[in-house]
């Protein structure tokens, strides 16, 4: 019977290999668990999960989604740790193997990593790429369970996110699912990604002869009582362009969040329209003024 003599050297290689592996097996999971209870406590902290906030028909609307938030983080990371404990064992047999690997016939090792790429190549690829994606999301700062979000023209909330995809709550309630590759690749505007302020305005046209003093009273003072209470510098009133038959304004102010900017665009639309016809200030001859004085819904210029 013959046995195999290793070297002192391979036994040193072997050792060092091991130790490493031993190592990586209690570092990195360590590590991983430290960043899930970073993202645990900011979802308990997390005071809702919609873009625009309604009277929900769910009870405990806030509440069911932050433990499913909660639920979703911790069986995430649990499949993190599991891909990357079967990854260091893979990388230990691998590098175990290395030294002996030249008593196996070449042709075998070609047959075996051939088959091993056209699985991966042909069955696995959507679902290693959206893995991949996923564990890219989960350890960066690109988007984070609760964040206001426009994609695809879409607005909503990050509400849930895979191994494989992401759920975005959109405003209305309907959810929009992203495979996490492709979500990689699209353009997305962030509301929440350092901060939450939103410097919100609202557009609208008056006529050349309005006295625009009037109007930026009115405005300053209306986005005053609606701008978030924490802004440092106060609502301003911008004329942004002078067209032939009316001029272009802006009244800006600072927000909380997303949810904030688009409730204070609500609002003071409403309460500018009243607050203007009161003082007897119209707009500048819209398509509906034509339709009141009888002229073709095409909105044609009269003579």
């Amino acid at each position: 019977m013959e046995w195999i003599s290793i070297e002192k050297s391979e036994l040193i290689y072997l050792g060092v290999t091991t130790l490493t592996a031993l190592l990586l097996l209690f570092i990195l999971p360590a590590l991983i668990h430290r960043w899930e209870n970073i993202k645990l406590q900011r979802i308990r902290k997390l005071k809702r999960f919609a873009a625009v906030r309604t009277r929900a028909p769910v009870l405990g609307q806030t509440k069911t989604a932050r433990e499913a938030a909660v639920e979703s983080v911790g069986g995430r990371f649990s499949i993190i740790r599991k891909i990357v404990t079967a990854l260091i064992v893979l990388i230990w047999f691998i590098m175990v193997a290395f030294p002996f690997i030249g008593m196996v016939p070449r042709t075998m090792i070609s047959v075996v990593i051939s088959a091993i790429g056209v699985i991966v190549g042909i069955a696995a690829r959507p679902f290693i790429e959206n893995l991949i994606g996923g564990i890219i999301i989960s350890f960066s700062k690109l988007f984070r369970l609760g964040d206001t979000v426009i994609i695809d023209d879409k607005y909503g909330t990050i509400e849930d996110i895979t191994m494989t995809h992401t759920v975005v709550k959109l405003w209305d309630w309907r959810r929009y699912i992203v495979p996490n590759s492709t979500m990689l690749s699209k353009e997305v505007v962030n509301f929440s990604l350092y901060d939450s302020y939103v410097w919100a305005h609202v557009e609208f046209f008056v006529s050349w002869n309005t006295d625009l003093e009037i109007v930026k009273a009115i405005c300053i003072e209306l986005a005053g009582e609606l701008m978030s209470k924490n802004a440092h510098e106060e609502p301003r009133f911008w004329v942004m362009g002078m067209e032939k038959e009316s001029v272009e304004c802006w009244i800006a102010a600072w927000t909380d969040s997303a949810d904030d900017a688009w409730r204070f665009r609500v609002e003071i639309r409403e309460k500018m329209i009243a607050r203007l016809q009161a003082v007897g200030i119209k707009p500048n001859l819209t398509v509906l003024e034509w339709e009141k004085e009888g002229a073709p819904r095409s909105g044609g210029r009269r003579n």
